[in-house]
């Protein structure tokens, strides 16, 4: 035995160190790939920061030079304006040096006709007049326009600068791009490091030492030969499914298989169960199954209380696990195996609501009420344990009367079924009865209170059923809402008529003001309805 305790705690001390060799070398993985990422990115920023100064330089020039195109055309608009005068100015010089000739030569020749005179001048008037329209025609249709040569000149920048824009937005937006690829990848190895860690976690806890399976062979039919042929190549899960199939005596059915296959994604599937193609198996514990839908329920208590209606369960899964994963591969993941592990779990009372809750057989009203309960029992039971134990305990001898003060309607054979579960210890821990242990599992007083509830819940049910017939008749098959609130007050007369309105409105999904459109209701359905709720009674039977 020390000798197997030794080479047990090897074994464990090599797993350990394991397993935090593995931890090391993710997290140094993770820094690195980190660094990486982190330089790419500077990287770009940087590339990014040269491209806008590139652009904003640009910008300047282009400024620049239609400052200079300006100048020019001033001072080609000068050169014109000052060719023009001097042009004028010649042509006045000229006329001043031949008109004296003129006149010479007219006065020689004696030809002094002042009629001619007058006709020269007035035809004169009239050529100066048509040359004033023409330039003035000619400014206004050509006063702005550029020479040809500057234009093509301008023109051709242009053309450039805006090839050159365009090429530096083509790449600032594949980088644009690239960065979201690169921010996209890291939230995704984000993503997949935690789901890591969340697995490291759960494996340091739950882990053990491999088992000796040697230890197996005399106790498999064919000895050691079949023994190896049955386990060559398998999984510590898969050896323990063929050993307890070769201990009860029936064939080993195969290996656990490792994926489960999507069930489609027509609406009557529920949502985080809609997927086509293959979903891996996680194999969750008990431990870990008990704790998730513990948080599922918290979270959902929260969500209704924000909203004026509840939300269905398996609705409220699916956005829980979006919010939480954010991807559909990992939603749809964690949606199959919470599913899986809920049902192979069942028999536990806990996880069994919740799994009939999730399949539609339960109303959510029924965790509602009985957490109601646990809660106040506890509180009652620990400001009485006070009284003795600073610590929260009870000796046992003290809880009857404790019990029977807080279920008055329960029997003494009820009481003493909860306090069978007391019977080996004469002391008990208040709080930790109603806590749940590392592997998943409540007390047998807890169970035992589960297993009460469905009693009482099928008689009261049962005695509903007995005053319908009495007040209706056993011929009908259909009751209507004041039927139904009949038969509450004869079967619970001390539960009001707010509180049986209340559960009527949960009963069949309505606001309270819809009860009374409620036409007849089948009788199974209304009783099934009933047996899925969350009814408690109120007080004794009326008579």
């Amino acid at each position: 035995i020390s000798t197997y305790l030794q080479k047990a705690v090897v074994s464990t001390q090599s797993t350990g160190e394991a397993n935090d060799k593995r931890l090391q070398d993710l997290r140094q993985l993770e820094t690195a790939e980190v660094e990486q990422l982190k330089t790419e990115k500077q990287a770009l920023v940087d590339e990014l920061d040269a491209s806008k100064e590139e652009r904003y330089s640009l910008k300047r020039q282009i400024d620049r030079l239609q400052e200079e195109v300006e100048k020019q055309y001033q001072l080609y608009r000068n050169e014109a304006d000052a060719r023009k005068m001097l042009v004028a100015d010649i042509n006045e010089l000229k006329y001043r040096v031949d008109a004296p000739s003129a006149i010479k030569s007219e006065s020689s020749t004696g030809k002094d006709d002042t009629t001619l005179i007058k006709f020269k001048l007035n035809k004169t008037k009239e050529d100066l007049a048509k040359l004033q329209d023409k330039l003035n025609e000619v400014l206004a249709d050509y006063g702005d326009v550029v020479p040809r040569r500057e234009y093509e000149r301008l023109e051709g920048l242009h053309t450039t600068n805006s090839e050159s824009l365009e090429r530096y937005k083509t790449d600032y937006n594949s980088l644009i791009k690239e960065h979201q690829t690169l921010l996209d990848q890291h939230k995704l190895m984000s993503a997949e490091r935690d789901e890591f860690s969340h697995e490291l976690g759960l494996m340091k806890r739950s882990a053990t030492p491999r088992p000796e399976w040697d230890q197996a062979v005399p106790y498999i039919e064919g000895g050691e030969a079949a023994w190896k042929e049955m386990s060559t190549g398998k999984s510590s899960n898969q050896l323990v499914g063929i050993l307890i199939g070769s201990l009860i005596g029936k064939e080993h059915s195969g290996p656990v298989e490792e994926f489960f296959e999507g069930e489609g994604t027509e609406p009557p599937i529920p949502k985080y169960l809609r997927w086509t193609g293959k979903v891996r198996n996680r194999n969750l514990s008990k431990a870990d199954t008990a704790q998730l839908i513990q948080d599922i329920w918290n979270q959902k208590i929260v969500s209704d209380t924000e909203k004026e209606h509840g939300t269905d369960l398996a609705d409220f899964l699916h956005s829980y696990l979006q919010q939480k994963y954010q991807e559909d591969l990992l939603v749809v993941e964690w949606g199959y195996n919470i599913h899986h592990a809920c049902g192979l779990y069942r028999n536990e009372p806990h996880i069994g609501l919740f799994y009939e809750t999730l399949t539609g057989d339960a109303d959510d009203s029924v965790y509602s009420v009985l957490c109601t309960q646990h809660d106040a029992l506890l509180t009652h039971l620990y400001q009485a344990s006070l009284k003795y134990d600073s610590e929260g305990s009870l000796l046992v001898k003290n809880i009857p009367p404790l019990l029977q003060a807080f279920f008055p309607l329960k029997e003494t054979g009820d009481i003493d079924e909860l306090m069978a579960t007391f019977s080996d210890t004469d002391k008990v821990n208040v709080k930790a009865l109603f806590n749940t242990e590392r592997d998943g599992n409540i007390s047998e007083f807890l169970k035992i209170l589960y297993n009460q509830f469905y009693k009482e819940r099928a008689q009261y049910v049962k005695d509903l059923h007995t005053s319908l017939v009495s007040i209706c008749g056993s011929d009908k098959k259909e009751y209507n809402i004041q039927d139904l609130c009949k038969a509450f007050e004869i079967t619970d007369p001390e539960k009001s008529s707010k509180e049986v309105n209340k559960l009527l409105a949960k009963v069949f999904s309505l606001n309270l003001d819809q009860l009374s459109s409620v036409g007849p209701v089948d009788r199974e359905l209304l009783l099934q309805r009933l047996k899925s709720s969350g009814l408690i009674r109120s007080g004794p039977k009326g008579v």
